[in-house]
């Protein structure tokens, strides 16, 4: 998956209300599951501070998913297989890049990886936005953008705030031992 914002041009447009929903709240697990995931690798490799952080940003994704399943009420939402997501690429927007995590990383970098991901999440519901023809789910998607641009913009404060490591932060003399 790239770093950038998804494209805003879907190659299939959401077009309910109840699919844009089912789509917000696996998005919002996928990124919940990949926190979670990165965070265990972290307490495995003793980096609590950056563990602690990433499970925080689980939560936030947690109590999201929680707000998107109130807002279907008593909607009965698509079961949508996993490949069937319009994401316009393998995993969700907002999953967070493995391949950006590291065992040595910093809690700045774990902020630089929530932000790639909540930059993404941004992007495709602003595309959602632009290529639905349904007025409703355009307007969804509208306010769902703006709530990732929120989460962006106070990514940018955490980022500001934060030291960014020095070089070699990643330099291990005595790394672990994995088996090939």
């Amino acid at each position: 998956m790239s770093t950038d914002t998804q494209n805003p041009q879907s190659p299939h447009a959401i077009e309910s209300v109840e699919e844009m929903i089912a789509h917000s709240i696996a998005l919002e697990m996928e990124a919940v599951e990949r926190y979670e995931e990165i965070a265990d690798a972290m307490e495995t490799h003793n980096n609590p501070e950056t563990a602690e952080l990433l499970r925080r940003l689980a939560d936030y994704g947690r109590k999201h998913a929680a707000e998107m399943k109130e807002r279907a009420g008593g909607r009965d939402l698509p079961r949508i297989a996993p490949w069937d997501y319009k994401w316009g690429t393998e995993e969700s927007p907002e999953s967070a890049e493995m391949e950006h995590a590291h065992y040595l990383m910093t809690p700045y970098h774990a902020v630089m990886i929530a932000h790639r991901a909540e930059s993404n999440a941004h992007g495709f519901y602003a595309g959602v936005a632009s290529s639905s023809t349904n007025e409703d789910v355009c307007a969804l998607a509208r306010e769902f953008a703006e709530e990732e641009a929120e989460h962006v913009a106070i990514l940018e404060e955490w980022i500001d705030r934060m030291c960014p490591p020095e070089e070699g932060w990643d330099e291990d003399l005595d790394p672990p031992n994995i088996s090939e």
